[in-house]
């Protein structure tokens, strides 16, 4: 037996007249249905169209068996049978349901700089059609760098790897990720953006490279 509390043998909260008459009806209904379930499943031969019939049999019995259980319980303070008690696990699947559908997107790619002075032309040329916000000098940043002359170009027509004046692509990758929940998102403010650029826990749903 299973003792879910220790019974307190007192006339006020256990074994009272009500309890004894509600264990009684209720271990009626069981045995009943018992014998009824019982007369049903030695009847039945397996069949596919016997699924529906020994699902509402089973049903049928074990709201039954916790009826009786319940008043067990209520009679004596103790449960003899320890049934699963329903969990939360229905509510986390209905809230898994209701979240956003989050696809990241991570990429890499590797550049190699083969005519500096083709990529600065290009990156200046880029920085006067599409110019950026202005910081408090009023002037912009000088295109004299490659990586400045990539930004300019890649803020004017975005990611533009595979013709960028002046550079070969080395390597690229890049992968499609449905991210594991609890997910935490890219933080656009971080400090130290290098740490949020990287692939989440998830399942990998397409990949590409290029070399």
């Amino acid at each position: 037996m299973t003792e879910v509390d220790e019974p307190q043998f007192s006339g006020d909260q256990f074994f009272s007249e009500e309890s004894r008459k509600a264990l009684a009806e209720a271990s009626q209904l069981l045995a009943d249905r018992l014998q009824a379930h019982t007369q049903a499943l030695l009847a039945m031969t397996g069949g596919p169209d016997e699924q529906d019939a020994l699902y509402e049999q089973n049903v049928a019995l074990e709201e039954l068996v916790e009826g009786w259980n319940d008043a067990v319980f209520e009679l004596t303070g103790t449960a003899p049978l320890l049934l699963e008690e329903e969990t939360d696990e229905p509510e986390e699947e209905e809230e898994l349901l209701e979240q956003d559908h989050v696809i990241t997107v991570v990429s890499r790619f590797d550049l190699r700089v083969v005519d500096l002075d083709t990529l600065l032309d290009a990156g200046r040329a880029a920085q006067e059609r599409h110019p950026a916000e202005l910081d408090d000098s009023g002037e912009p940043d000088p295109v004299d760098t490659a990586e400045q002359a990539i930004y300019e170009i890649s803020r004017e027509v975005g990611e533009a790897w595979f013709e960028l004046p002046g550079v070969d692509l080395v390597a690229g990758a890049r992968a499609y990720v449905v991210p594991e929940y609890p997910f935490e998102p890219l933080e656009a403010d971080a400090d130290d953006v290098v740490t949020e650029i990287s692939a989440p826990n998830g399942i990998v749903t397409h990949a590409e490279t290029w070399a």
